[in-house]
C-alpha cells in the first residue's frame, strides 16, 4: 500500500488536513469496531488539555504515519519500506516550535523514511530528506473521502455509499440514517467513545448522539 505524493505540496492546509485525518478516523470507527484492526486513528485531546491533537496510521505490516498538531502547526513522520539511517539528525531540521515532537517517544521516531512540518506562519509544507520522488501513504490526506473510499471498499469487503461518505467527511458528524447505510450493526451509542475521542468535546460540528450518558 504505497498510496504516495510526488511533492509534499499537495498537501492541503492544516486545517484541511487535520479535518481529513478526523474524517478518516470517523469512517473507520463507523466500518470497524474492533479498534485493533483499524488503519487510521485520530486523538483531539492528546494533552489531556485539548491543545494538542494526534493522528496516525498503522497497515499492520510496518508502514505508519503519525501527525502532532499544535496551535503552532503541525509536524509528521512517515515510515514505509525503508528508514533513514540518521534521524536524530535530521530531526535537528524541524523547527524548535516542534519540540514536543521531536520528543515524543510513542511516535517511534527512530524508525522513519521521512518528516514533514508546517507552522501556521508558513505558506508552504516542508519535508526532510526533502528529495525523495514519492512521499509514500499520504495521498490519503490530499485526496480525503475519494482515496479513502476505494481503499475501504478493498480493505473491508463492502460497498461504501459515495454520498454519505462525502456528508461525513464534511460534516464530520454521523446521524443514525447514515450509521445504517454504512453499518447496520452498530448503533450511535456505539460510537460515543470513540466520537469523543475523534472529534472532541465541545465541538463545532453537529453530532446525532448524547455524549453526556
Amino acid at each position: 500500500m504505497q498510496n504516495g505524493i510526488n511533492n509534499i505540496n499537495e498537501l492541503p492546509s492544516i486545517d484541511k488536513v487535520k479535518k481529513t485525518l478526523q474524517g478518516l478516523a470517523l469512517m473507520d470507527a463507523i466500518l470497524m469496531s474492533e479498534w485493533e484492526y483499524r488503519f487510521f486513528s485520530y486523538n483531539s485531546n492528546w494533552d489531556g488539555k485539548g491543545d494538542e491533537a494526534m493522528a496516525s496510521m498503522r497497515d499492520g505490516e510496518g508502514n505508519e504515519y503519525f501527525l502532532y498538531f499544535s496551535h503552532l502547526g503541525v509536524a509528521g513522520k512517515v515510515l514505509f519500506k525503508n528508514k533513514i539511517q540518521n534521524p536524530l539528525s535530521i530531526l535537528e531540521k524541524i523547527p524548535d516550535i516542534f519540540e514536543k515532537f521531536k520528543n515524543e517517544v510513542a511516535f517511534n521516531l527512530d524508525n522513519s523514511t521521512f518528516f514533514f512540518w508546517r507552522s501556521y506562519e508558513d505558506e508552504k509544507w516542508d519535508t526532510s530528506p526533502n528529495n525523495l520522488k514519492l512521499y509514500p501513504l499520504l495521498e490519503f490526506i490530499k485526496n480525503s473521502y475519494e482515496g479513502y473510499q476505494k481503499w475501504a471498499e478493498s480493505y473491508y469487503e463492502r460497498d461504501i455509499d459515495s454520498k454519505t461518505l462525502k456528508e461525513i467527511f464534511i460534516s464530520l458528524s454521523i446521524n443514525s440514517k447514515q450509521l445504517s447505510i454504512l453499518n447496520s450493526e452498530l448503533n450511535l451509542k456505539d460510537l460515543k467513545e470513540d466520537i469523543q475521542e475523534i472529534i472532541g468535546i465541545p465541538s463545532t460540528y453537529h453530532i446525532e448522539v448524547n455524549l453526556k450518558r
